[in-house]
């Protein structure tokens, strides 16, 4: 078995189990190291990771990648609404 390798270290527990559901889904072997540690009472380096085999660490990430980039892209189409941006009156 390869290695493994930290390709996130989330703020909470919630976020790395959000992470390691996508990855099982891709079929990406998801181990999560201090799960037990709420980030509020975090010492350093102590959030929750997430580890994947090192051969799979580089389709992990781009998964990663593409889920923050549709938070990213749900939350500016949230502000839009708030904002009337999608009111064609505007």
């Amino acid at each position: 078995m390869d290695k493994l390798v930290e390709v996130y270290a989330a703020s909470d527990i919630t976020l790395a189990y959000l992470i390691k559901a996508h990855l099982e889904d891709a079929g990406i072997p998801v181990y999560i190291a201090n799960e037990n540690v709420s980030a509020a009472y975090s010492i350093d380096g102590m959030a929750p990771r997430v580890l994947v085999p090192a051969g799979r660490a580089e389709e992990a990430r781009e998964i990663i990648a593409e889920i923050q980039s549709s938070s990213r892209t749900d939350e500016d189409d949230d502000l839009d609404d708030m904002a009337g941006f999608d009111d064609p009156e505007i």
